[in-house]
Protein backbone atom coordinates (compact mmCIF):
# COMPACT_ATOMS: atom_id res chain seq x y z
CA UNK A 1 0.00 0.00 0.00
CA UNK A 2 3.31 2.20 1.21
CA UNK A 3 4.35 1.60 -2.38
CA UNK A 4 1.63 2.63 -3.95
CA UNK A 5 1.60 5.97 -2.62
CA UNK A 6 5.19 6.59 -2.99
CA UNK A 7 4.39 5.81 -6.65
CA UNK A 8 1.77 8.36 -7.02
CA UNK A 9 3.54 10.91 -5.12
CA UNK A 10 6.61 10.33 -7.80
CA UNK A 11 3.85 10.46 -10.60
CA UNK A 12 2.27 14.60 -9.20
CA UNK A 13 6.29 15.30 -8.68
CA UNK A 14 6.72 14.83 -12.28
CA UNK A 15 4.13 17.57 -12.66
CA UNK A 16 6.00 20.42 -12.28
CA UNK A 17 10.12 21.29 -12.52
CA UNK A 18 12.15 20.20 -9.43
CA UNK A 19 13.46 24.08 -8.91
CA UNK A 20 9.38 25.07 -8.99
CA UNK A 21 8.75 25.90 -5.00
CA UNK A 22 4.96 25.32 -4.61
CA UNK A 23 2.85 26.70 -1.44
CA UNK A 24 0.23 24.75 0.50
CA UNK A 25 -1.67 25.33 3.87
CA UNK A 26 -2.77 23.93 6.90
CA UNK A 27 -5.40 25.69 8.92
CA UNK A 28 -4.27 26.39 12.22
CA UNK A 29 -7.73 26.84 14.77
CA UNK A 30 -5.72 26.63 18.24
CA UNK A 31 -6.20 23.03 18.70
CA UNK A 32 -2.02 21.80 19.11
CA UNK A 33 -2.85 18.22 20.14
CA UNK A 34 -4.53 17.86 16.89
CA UNK A 35 -2.81 20.12 14.78
CA UNK A 36 0.97 19.43 15.87
CA UNK A 37 1.18 16.38 15.57
CA UNK A 38 -0.49 16.04 12.05
CA UNK A 39 1.68 18.71 10.67
CA UNK A 40 4.79 17.41 11.25
CA UNK A 41 3.50 14.02 10.20
CA UNK A 42 2.77 15.75 6.70
CA UNK A 43 6.23 16.88 6.77
CA UNK A 44 7.39 13.38 7.37
CA UNK A 45 5.41 11.97 4.25
CA UNK A 46 6.03 14.91 1.91
CA UNK A 47 9.81 14.32 3.20
CA UNK A 48 9.58 10.71 2.59
CA UNK A 49 8.14 11.37 -1.14
CA UNK A 50 11.55 13.49 -1.90
CA UNK A 51 10.74 16.77 -0.90
CA UNK A 52 13.07 19.29 1.07
CA UNK A 53 10.12 21.15 3.25
CA UNK A 54 9.47 24.19 5.09
CA UNK A 55 6.87 25.72 7.56
CA UNK A 56 5.66 28.66 7.96
CA UNK A 57 4.14 29.26 11.30
CA UNK A 58 1.55 31.85 10.99
CA UNK A 59 0.79 31.17 14.52
CA UNK A 60 3.90 32.16 16.12
CA UNK A 61 5.73 35.63 15.67
CA UNK A 62 9.44 36.34 14.68
CA UNK A 63 11.58 37.94 17.13
CA UNK A 64 15.66 38.60 17.73
CA UNK A 65 15.50 34.74 19.26
CA UNK A 66 13.72 33.46 16.77
CA UNK A 67 13.79 35.01 13.21
CA UNK A 68 11.67 34.02 10.32
CA UNK A 69 9.75 35.00 7.64
CA UNK A 70 10.32 38.74 8.72
CA UNK A 71 14.03 38.65 8.50
CA UNK A 72 13.93 36.63 5.18
CA UNK A 73 12.12 39.80 3.84
CA UNK A 74 14.42 42.19 5.22
CA UNK A 75 17.52 40.19 4.37
CA UNK A 76 18.86 39.46 7.59
CA UNK A 77 18.90 36.06 7.41
CA UNK A 78 18.54 33.35 4.39
CA UNK A 79 16.31 30.03 4.00
CA UNK A 80 19.23 28.26 4.03
CA UNK A 81 20.79 28.85 7.09
CA UNK A 82 20.08 26.62 10.06
CA UNK A 83 16.24 26.84 11.78
CA UNK A 84 15.34 23.35 13.37
CA UNK A 85 13.40 24.71 16.85
CA UNK A 86 13.41 22.99 19.62
CA UNK A 87 9.71 22.09 19.01
CA UNK A 88 9.70 20.89 15.73
CA UNK A 89 11.48 17.32 14.40
CA UNK A 90 14.94 17.48 13.72
CA UNK A 91 15.64 17.79 9.99
CA UNK A 92 13.03 20.34 9.52
CA UNK A 93 13.21 23.97 8.55
CA UNK A 94 10.12 25.65 10.57
CA UNK A 95 9.88 29.47 10.22
CA UNK A 96 7.54 31.86 12.61
CA UNK A 97 5.82 33.67 9.95
CA UNK A 98 2.91 35.75 11.85
CA UNK A 99 4.76 39.00 11.49
CA UNK A 100 6.37 38.89 8.22
CA UNK A 101 2.71 37.30 6.45
CA UNK A 102 0.86 40.31 8.14
CA UNK A 103 3.39 42.76 6.59
CA UNK A 104 2.87 41.77 3.03
CA UNK A 105 -0.87 42.00 3.25
CA UNK A 106 -0.38 45.04 4.84
CA UNK A 107 1.65 46.43 2.22
CA UNK A 108 -1.24 45.68 -0.24
CA UNK A 109 -3.60 43.48 -2.06
CA UNK A 110 -1.37 39.90 -3.06
CA UNK A 111 -0.44 40.55 -6.49
CA UNK A 112 1.76 37.49 -8.50
CA UNK A 113 4.87 39.37 -7.42
CA UNK A 114 4.04 38.11 -3.81
CA UNK A 115 3.91 34.58 -4.76
CA UNK A 116 7.40 35.24 -6.99
CA UNK A 117 9.00 36.97 -3.94
CA UNK A 118 8.08 34.43 -1.35
CA UNK A 119 9.35 32.09 -3.81
CA UNK A 120 12.81 33.68 -3.64
CA UNK A 121 13.11 33.64 -0.29
CA UNK A 122 12.54 29.87 0.03
CA UNK A 123 14.20 28.92 -3.20
CA UNK A 124 16.20 25.96 -1.53
CA UNK A 125 12.40 24.22 -0.66
CA UNK A 126 10.45 22.05 -3.15
CA UNK A 127 6.85 22.39 -0.83
CA UNK A 128 6.56 25.80 1.94
CA UNK A 129 3.51 24.22 4.02
CA UNK A 130 1.47 27.51 5.29
CA UNK A 131 0.50 26.48 8.95
CA UNK A 132 -1.98 29.52 9.75
CA UNK A 133 -5.41 30.56 10.78
CA UNK A 134 -8.08 30.61 8.62
CA UNK A 135 -8.24 34.55 7.72
CA UNK A 136 -4.65 34.28 6.80
CA UNK A 137 -4.85 31.16 4.72
CA UNK A 138 -7.80 32.68 2.81
CA UNK A 139 -6.27 35.60 2.03
CA UNK A 140 -3.01 33.68 0.49
CA UNK A 141 -5.06 31.04 -0.77
CA UNK A 142 -7.64 33.80 -2.47
CA UNK A 143 -4.93 34.45 -4.63
CA UNK A 144 -2.72 31.65 -5.36
CA UNK A 145 -5.29 28.94 -5.86
CA UNK A 146 -4.52 26.87 -3.01
CA UNK A 147 -6.65 24.28 -1.93
CA UNK A 148 -5.68 24.24 1.92
CA UNK A 149 -6.28 20.85 4.47
CA UNK A 150 -8.88 21.76 7.42
CA UNK A 151 -7.97 19.25 10.22
CA UNK A 152 -11.10 18.78 12.83
CA UNK A 153 -10.48 17.05 16.03
CA UNK A 154 -13.45 14.65 16.51
CA UNK A 155 -14.94 16.32 19.09
CA UNK A 156 -17.81 18.93 20.08
CA UNK A 157 -14.95 22.31 20.60
CA UNK A 158 -13.08 20.47 17.16
CA UNK A 159 -16.58 20.47 15.10
CA UNK A 160 -16.85 24.19 16.30
CA UNK A 161 -13.82 25.29 15.43
CA UNK A 162 -13.64 24.06 11.99
CA UNK A 163 -17.10 24.96 10.53
CA UNK A 164 -16.13 28.46 11.83
CA UNK A 165 -12.71 28.13 9.55
CA UNK A 166 -15.14 26.66 6.78
CA UNK A 167 -17.41 29.36 6.72
CA UNK A 168 -14.52 32.01 6.66
CA UNK A 169 -12.76 29.86 3.58
CA UNK A 170 -16.24 29.87 1.90
CA UNK A 171 -16.72 33.30 2.39
CA UNK A 172 -12.95 33.56 0.12
CA UNK A 173 -14.09 31.28 -2.65
CA UNK A 174 -11.75 28.63 -1.18
CA UNK A 175 -12.86 24.98 -1.28
CA UNK A 176 -10.57 23.14 1.73
CA UNK A 177 -9.91 19.68 2.18
CA UNK A 178 -11.49 18.73 5.01
CA UNK A 179 -10.30 16.06 7.85
CA UNK A 180 -11.28 14.84 10.72
CA UNK A 181 -8.33 14.05 12.60
CA UNK A 182 -7.65 11.53 15.77
CA UNK A 183 -4.32 12.07 17.16
CA UNK A 184 -3.82 10.00 20.39
CA UNK A 185 -5.91 6.77 21.61
CA UNK A 186 -8.69 7.18 23.34
CA UNK A 187 -9.45 10.63 21.92
CA UNK A 188 -12.88 9.49 20.66
CA UNK A 189 -14.64 6.25 19.90
CA UNK A 190 -15.47 5.30 16.81
CA UNK A 191 -19.10 6.43 17.01
CA UNK A 192 -18.49 9.44 18.62
CA UNK A 193 -15.79 10.03 15.83
CA UNK A 194 -18.65 9.32 13.24
CA UNK A 195 -21.05 11.19 14.83
CA UNK A 196 -18.64 14.46 14.14
CA UNK A 197 -17.96 14.14 10.96
CA UNK A 198 -21.45 13.77 10.15
CA UNK A 199 -22.13 17.10 12.39
CA UNK A 200 -19.49 18.99 10.66
CA UNK A 201 -20.92 17.85 7.27
CA UNK A 202 -24.90 18.70 8.07
CA UNK A 203 -23.61 22.52 9.34
CA UNK A 204 -21.86 23.11 6.41
CA UNK A 205 -25.29 22.32 4.31
CA UNK A 206 -27.42 23.38 6.32
CA UNK A 207 -25.77 27.33 6.92
CA UNK A 208 -23.46 27.30 4.17
CA UNK A 209 -25.57 25.07 1.41
CA UNK A 210 -22.03 22.74 0.64
CA UNK A 211 -21.79 19.08 0.30
CA UNK A 212 -18.73 18.36 2.20
CA UNK A 213 -16.39 15.24 2.52
CA UNK A 214 -15.32 14.70 5.86
CA UNK A 215 -12.42 12.43 5.62
CA UNK A 216 -11.36 9.94 8.47
CA UNK A 217 -7.44 10.59 9.19
CA UNK A 218 -5.63 8.52 12.17
CA UNK A 219 -2.36 10.02 12.88
CA UNK A 220 -0.16 8.24 15.15
CA UNK A 221 1.13 10.50 18.14
CA UNK A 222 4.16 12.36 18.28
CA UNK A 223 7.38 11.03 19.16
CA UNK A 224 11.12 11.91 19.29
CA UNK A 225 12.15 12.80 16.23
CA UNK A 226 9.95 12.88 12.94
CA UNK A 227 7.62 10.67 12.80
CA UNK A 228 6.60 7.82 10.50
CA UNK A 229 3.10 9.31 8.60
CA UNK A 230 0.52 6.60 8.71
CA UNK A 231 -1.03 5.67 5.59
CA UNK A 232 -3.96 7.97 6.20
CA UNK A 233 -1.25 10.94 6.33
CA UNK A 234 0.55 10.12 3.34
CA UNK A 235 -3.11 9.87 1.29
CA UNK A 236 -3.81 13.23 3.11
CA UNK A 237 -0.09 14.98 2.14
CA UNK A 238 -1.07 13.68 -1.41
CA UNK A 239 -4.52 15.88 -1.72
CA UNK A 240 -2.43 18.63 0.15
CA UNK A 241 0.02 18.26 -2.74
CA UNK A 242 -2.63 18.46 -5.49
CA UNK A 243 -3.98 21.56 -3.78
CA UNK A 244 -0.76 23.25 -3.61
CA UNK A 245 0.30 26.46 -5.86
CA UNK A 246 3.48 26.87 -7.72
CA UNK A 247 5.68 30.13 -7.19
CA UNK A 248 7.98 30.29 -10.31
CA UNK A 249 8.00 32.62 -12.83
CA UNK A 250 7.36 30.01 -15.84
CA UNK A 251 4.69 28.49 -14.21
CA UNK A 252 1.32 29.46 -13.22
CA UNK A 253 -0.63 27.93 -10.25
CA UNK A 254 -3.01 25.17 -10.14
CA UNK A 255 -6.28 26.28 -11.40
CA UNK A 256 -8.50 27.18 -8.40
CA UNK A 257 -10.62 23.76 -7.95
CA UNK A 258 -14.63 24.48 -8.09
CA UNK A 259 -16.53 24.66 -4.98
CA UNK A 260 -18.70 22.15 -5.58
CA UNK A 261 -16.23 19.52 -7.59
CA UNK A 262 -13.64 19.62 -4.98
CA UNK A 263 -15.85 18.33 -2.07
CA UNK A 264 -17.61 15.36 -4.79
CA UNK A 265 -16.43 11.92 -4.05
CA UNK A 266 -15.28 11.65 -8.07
CA UNK A 267 -12.36 13.86 -6.70
CA UNK A 268 -11.61 11.49 -3.68
CA UNK A 269 -11.30 8.47 -5.78
CA UNK A 270 -9.06 10.01 -8.03
CA UNK A 271 -6.95 11.45 -5.63
CA UNK A 272 -6.37 7.54 -4.56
Amino acid sequence: MLDALLDQGAGLRMQTPHAATRLAALVAQGDADTELPLLWQICAALQALGYQVAVLDGTSAEHLHSPGLLQLLDGSIGADDDFDPASAPCGLSVFPAALGLKAMADEHNLRAEDALRLARLLRPHDIVLLYAPAEVVAHWAADCAIAPVLPAAPLQSGVLAAYRSLRTLHAAGIAPTVASVVTRTGMATAASAQAARENLARCAETWLGLQIEVLRVRAVPLESGLPAASGDVHRLALRLIEGAATLAAHALPFPAPATGAHYAAERFVRSH
